[in-house]
């Protein structure tokens, strides 16, 4: 975990299992050393990554994709953060900390 002059936020350093490199945005409870996972079927943990709809109903998320796979543009500086408030259909709601209600799509 490292401090960078370009953001609010501190940043992780992951290694994949390829041996690939890249940072991350550090969530507040992460570990150094600790395993982070993506995808549709990883845990409800801190780091790990996956879609909103596999995401339950009240937990607290970050970093939020508007269309998939452009990047998170949704609670991204340090101490931002969302509550996932329900699921209709395609979409989820979610709560943003300025109490904003907005439905994303949730894949």
């Amino acid at each position: 975990i490292q401090y960078d002059p370009n953001r609010s936020a501190n940043i992780a350093l992951v290694v994949y299992a390829d041996g690939e490199k890249r940072y991350i945005i550090a969530p507040k409870g992460l570990e150094v050393g600790q395993i982070v996972e993506s995808g549709a079927e990883a845990d409800i943990k801190v780091g790990n990554a996956l879609p909103l709809q596999n995401i339950p109903v009240g937990t607290v998320v970050h970093n939020i994709e508007l269309k998939p796979g452009k990047g998170g543009q949704i609670a991204r500086s340090a101490g931002a953060s969302a509550q996932v408030l329900g699921k209709e259909g395609k979409y989820v709601l979610i709560r943003l900390r300025s109490g904003e209600v907005r439905m994303i799509l949730s894949t």
